[in-house]
């Protein structure tokens, strides 16, 4: 490419039940300011021509150390009361990806996707195999109780209190959740990260979408990038994240066309609640939700913008 492409950064910091009336304005600062640190942490390499691998990995890294939102140090508690950890990225320019699943010792656990992402001999790792393995390529390791924080306890006393024999019962309150981030670079590549901690009171063991290249994650530089949040059963039944690129490349959609199907018409009928971020080829993006609200933000060249519901913060 002759010409430098203009870039394009989204974030997300979760889709769900966000209540203007339960928001309060010290809480809704300090998480508009965690967005904003994010973006910039992305946009800080985007402008210095830097690619979107490590924009995407930066972004989701700065909100991953941020107590507010449901991955990283704000991650929720699972049934035994400890913490369970997922990430994956994905680059577009080679379709190259890296995923970790029950991480319960990485401090970022998108950095371990990220050296996964260079390894071509394995995509997926999981468990306390992943936390040795992440250890010895020099990843930054915690104890586990280092993601302990009141917010999320509280949460999981109270899920516990509406039934002991459910499987999920989180569904109602995923007010701060999953983390995201897609952006496309000077050069034209695209890429996408997501990072979370799953489902309050989630059985041990238990895997979301954002672990699985295709639901959660995708990028492919002949259409899109996209991360996913929301319930993630729905989104793996409904694999969105490579339905939004399938239906571009195969269907002809636009990118905005295909993210509403993906999210309204597709996963949205099977009864999930979510959303996504997604960028296209072109530097265009678009970030639907069906949910009450969903943490978000974008940067480009000549703009930048933080949302929680429809208007901006």
């Amino acid at each position: 490419m002759s010409k430098k492409q203009k870039f394009s950064l989204c974030i997300h910091g979760g889709a769900g039940v966000i209540s203007k009336e339960e928001l309060s304005d010290k809480e809704k600062k300090a998480i508009v300011k965690d967005l904003k640190k994010s973006l910039t942490a992305g946009e800080k390499i985007l402008e210095k021509g830097g690619s979107a691998v490590d924009a995407v990995c930066a972004a989701v890294e700065a909100l991953e150390n941020s107590a507010y939102f449901n991955a990283g140090k704000g991650s929720v508690y699972a049934r035994s009361g400890k913490h369970f950890l997922e990430a994956s990225v994905m680059e577009g320019a080679t379709l190259q990806a890296g995923a970790v699943a029950n991480s319960e010792r990485v401090k970022n656990p998108v950095l371990f996707a990220k050296e996964l992402l260079k390894n071509k001999d394995v995509v997926m790792m999981s468990g306390t195999n992943a936390d040795v393995f992440a250890e010895k390529l020099g990843c930054e390791m915690v104890e586990n109780q280092y993601f302990d924080n009141d917010f999320r306890k509280k949460q999981w006393e109270q899920a516990k209190e509406l039934s002991e024999d459910a499987i999920f019962l989180d569904h109602s309150n995923l007010k701060m959740g999953t983390v995201g981030a897609v952006a496309i670079d000077s050069d034209g590549n695209v890429a996408s990260a997501t990072s979370t901690g799953g489902m309050t009171n989630k059985l041990d063991g238990r895997v979301g979408d954002t672990a699985i290249i295709g639901c959660g994650t995708y990028a492919n530089n002949k259409t899109c990038a996209v991360s996913c949040t929301g319930i993630g059963e729905f989104f793996i039944r409904a694999t969105v994240a490579s339905t939004v690129s399938n239906l571009m490349e195969y269907g002809q959609l636009s990118l905005e066309e295909a993210s509403k199907i993906a999210i309204h018409e597709h996963q949205g009928k099977m009864g999930g609640e979510g959303g996504l971020i997604a960028v296209d080829k072109n530097g265009g993006f678009t970030m639907p939700y069906n949910s009450g609200g969903m943490y978000r933000g974008f940067v480009t060249d000549s703009d930048k913008k933080v949302f929680i519901w429809d208007d901006e913060e």
